[in-house]
């Protein structure tokens, strides 16, 4: 019997714009979805509030809204709002009335959430901390960028902001370490260590302090300046997890002053199957920097050993304050993170690691009274010396330590003035801060390295320093004086957005990454940057009106033969075909 063979339809191909809308959608609904993923993941309880409308009452004032998620952890409570608008400064301002009422009456409001949500009267039922322990954050996940004065309003209303690059971040941090994220988040959400759990209020412990039997070495060993005291002891991983920082690029920790590497999640899982199986103690010390206020203690009397007893190698006893924030880890992250609090199946046996003295820590006690940015000058340092000497180190990472180091170096400066080009003019929000920004953006190593530094140097007659008219401040920058280097550093972002703010004016159909005219990549831009050199060494006039006139048909230039290594090329064919 022949029966009917019913044909498929092909399916309608889909447009470019279709194509396009149908990413953006997966993308928003993707971004919803991560403010949970981390929280959850990092050991926090999720209470349902989403489509639930909440009514605020207050002695003067009543409001109703929606809260897009609560999440609870011992006495923390987080309350987190997110939008995929396109403009989201809007919805932010409407939701900052809510927030800063929730901030002048936190009591109220635990209150008004027992009486509407029941999963959450059930939570804070179950616990034994009073009204007045618990501690409220209130964050705003907003899948576009906040414009700044919005971003300063909800700082006054106590709300952070977590834009999508920092909410990635946390995303993959999550996934690495698991409910060890915790402990970054409450530093994020400024939260104190003795805030949390039964560590708040008064009649709980809050004087902790761990104290671990250590050898010093003095100045006059070390060598290192006065002030600084090296010691060596074991620590136990739980403690370095919770009360270590690491300057991560592309974290939210001081991040125009960070140049550590994201955690590697397969290296993570390597090591924490060499501690299960093995169940072997790392050999190799960790390297970090301590606080000032570290204690010494005689072992022998448990006295406090005066500074003038700390002048000889000695067994010692030192003890640090439980807090967040106060070890810096200079070497070693991965070795000290491979102890997180995971799920996988070698948690039970790490879990009995946890706790133990076993780590080797050399720790570096800094000078007191240091300032934040002397601190991380003397880190980057460090930092610098024990990876000198590794074979391949990214130019990134070199850029990242010279501008911390070395702020006045052509590097630094170099560095400097792209991250002020990624902010204001042509290039705004077109160069890649952050390796968790998921769109389309140029990389500014390269555009650093042979656009920016022959351009921003201090000799030859083709650069921004011979064409810069303030000579007083060049004579300070020569000197090394902080507001002749911001001078320097406002001279050369002015004088580059002149030109691109021209090219842009004249393409701005094209005026976008990944575009098939290739007039925005990183040859490009370091081609421009090329032709300014010549501009200037040539004498040419640099205003906006003479490169708008003169680059009026830019857009017909042919971007496309040149690669990414002739971007010397084309900035001389540029200067000869325009200028």
């Amino acid at each position: 019997m022949n029966m009917a063979v019913k044909l498929r339809k092909p399916r309608k191909k889909m447009t470019a714009e279709q194509k396009l809308a149908a990413k953006k959608k997966r993308e928003a609904a993707k971004f919803r979805l991560a403010p949970k993923e981390i929280f959850t993941i990092s050991g926090f309880k999720y209470i349902k509030s989403e489509n639930k409308e909440f009514k605020f009452v207050t002695t003067h004032s009543s409001r109703t809204t929606e809260l897009d998620g609560i999440y609870v952890h011992q006495n923390i409570i987080v309350i987190v709002e997110d939008t995929v608008s396109s403009s989201p400064n809007e919805h932010l301002a409407k939701k900052c009335v809510i927030f800063s009422l929730i901030n002048e009456h936190p009591i109220e409001f635990i209150k008004c959430l027992c009486e509407q949500i029941p999963e959450f009267k059930e939570y804070i039922s179950s616990n034994d901390f009073t009204e007045k322990d618990y501690i409220i954050r209130l964050a705003y996940f907003s899948m576009n960028k906040v414009g700044d004065e919005h971003k300063e309003n909800a700082n006054k209303h106590d709300v952070y902001i977590i834009e999508r690059p920092l909410t990635n971040y946390f995303i993959a941090l999550a996934k690495t370490l698991h409910q060890t994220t915790k402990y970054e988040i409450f530093k994020y959400l400024n939260i104190k260590y003795s805030d949390i759990g039964q560590n708040k209020g008064k009649s709980r412990n809050t004087s902790r302090s761990h104290s671990y039997e250590a050898f010093l070495l003095p100045e006059e060993n070390s060598s290192y300046p006065t002030g600084y005291k090296v010691v060596t002891f074991y620590a136990d991983p739980k403690s370095l997890l919770e009360k270590s920082y690491v300057l991560r690029k592309n974290g939210w920790l001081t991040p125009n002053l960070s140049y550590q590497r994201i955690l590697d999640s397969k290296k993570i899982k390597n090591m924490r199957k060499y501690l299960s199986d093995k169940g072997r103690v790392y050999v190799n010390n960790i390297i970090a920097t301590l606080p000032a206020e570290t204690k010494f203690d005689d072992p022998a009397t448990s006295n406090q050993l005066r500074q003038d007893q700390l002048d000889e190698t000695k067994p010692v006893r030192v003890t640090l304050p439980d807090e967040f924030n106060i070890i810096g880890i200079i070497d070693g992250q991965h070795r000290i993170f491979s102890y997180h609090e995971g799920v996988d199946a070698h948690e039970l046996q790490i879990k009995k690691l946890r706790s133990k003295q076993n780590l080797l820590v050399t720790g570096i006690i800094h000078q007191p009274n240091i300032s934040d940015q002397d601190r991380v000058q003397f880190e980057a340092r460090l930092f610098q010396e024990i990876n000198s000497q590794q074979t391949k180190v990214k130019s990134s990472l070199t850029q990242e330590i010279e501008l911390i180091v070395n702020p006045y170096s052509t590097v630094a400066i170099a560095k400097a003035v792209v991250s002020r080009l990624s902010k204001a003019g042509a290039l705004k929000e077109k160069l890649e801060e952050h390796i968790f920004d998921t769109e389309n953006k140029l990389k500014i190593s390269s555009i650093v390295t042979y656009g920016l530094k022959p351009l921003v140097k201090r000799d030859g007659d083709d650069s921004l320093f011979h064409a810069w008219s303030n000579s007083e401040q060049k004579a300070n920058l020569l000197l090394h004086k902080r507001e002749a280097l911001d001078a320097y550093i406002d001279f050369c972002t002015n004088e580059i957005n002149l030109l691109l703010n021209a090219v842009k004016f004249n393409s701005l159909q094209y005026w976008r990454v990944n575009d098939d005219s290739k007039i925005l990549t990183p040859t490009s831009v370091n081609g421009f940057l090329s032709a300014l050199r010549l501009i200037i060494k040539n004498g040419r006039p640099r205003d906006v009106d003479t490169y708008r006139t003169q680059l009026e048909k830019i857009s017909e230039f042919d971007f496309k033969i040149y690669k990414s290594s002739q971007w010397n090329q084309l900035g001389i064919k540029l200067f000869s075909q325009y200028f």
